[in-house]
C-alpha cells in the first residue's frame, strides 16, 4: 500500500512541479556519456580527474547528479531541514541538495530507522 492515488503525482496543473531552492545552477545536466567525455565526475559525484573534494571539483550542484527527482514534503520535514542546514556540523554552508542527497544515502544505509519511521505513519498497522 503506497497511500497515492493513480496519477496523483504525475500531473501538475499549476506548474508547481519545480523547486525553488536557492540553489539554481544555468548550467544544463549532462549525461554520463558527456561527463565522461569531458573527464568530469562519475554519477557518484566522484571527481574522475582531480584530487579535489567533490564539491570544489563540479561547476554547478547538478554536476555528477544524472537524474532530478522530485520530492514532495511535509512541512514538517521542511522545517527540520531548515534547522538541519543550520545546524550541520560542517565549518562551511552546505546547500539544500547536497544535505539531501546526504540524509538520503544515510537513510538508505539505515533502513532501520527508515522502517521505524514508515510505521509511525502507520505502515504496518495491524
Amino acid at each position: 500500500m503506497t497511500g497515492f492515488k493513480s496519477g496523483a503525482s504525475d500531473d501538475d496543473p499549476l506548474g508547481s512541479n519545480t523547486e525553488d531552492d536557492g540553489d539554481s545552477n544555468d548550467t544544463p545536466a549532462m549525461s554520463d556519456s558527456e561527463v565522461s567525455a569531458q573527464g568530469g565526475e562519475d554519477v557518484g559525484g566522484t571527481p574522475t580527474t582531480s584530487s579535489l573534494p567533490w564539491i570544489y571539483a563540479r561547476n554547478g550542484i547538478t554536476d555528477g547528479r544524472a537524474r532530478t527527482v522530485q520530492l514532495h514534503l511535509q512541512q514538517s520535514t521542511l522545517d527540520e531541514e531548515q534547522a538541519a542546514l543550520r545546524d550541520v556540523d560542517i565549518d562551511e554552508s552546505v546547500n539544500k541538495a547536497d544535505l539531501r542527497e546526504a540524509a538520503y544515502l544515510v537513510g538508505l544505509a539505515n533502513l532501520d530507522a527508515v522502517a521505524d519511521q514508515l510505521r509511525e505513519w502507520g505502515y504496518d498497522a495491524e
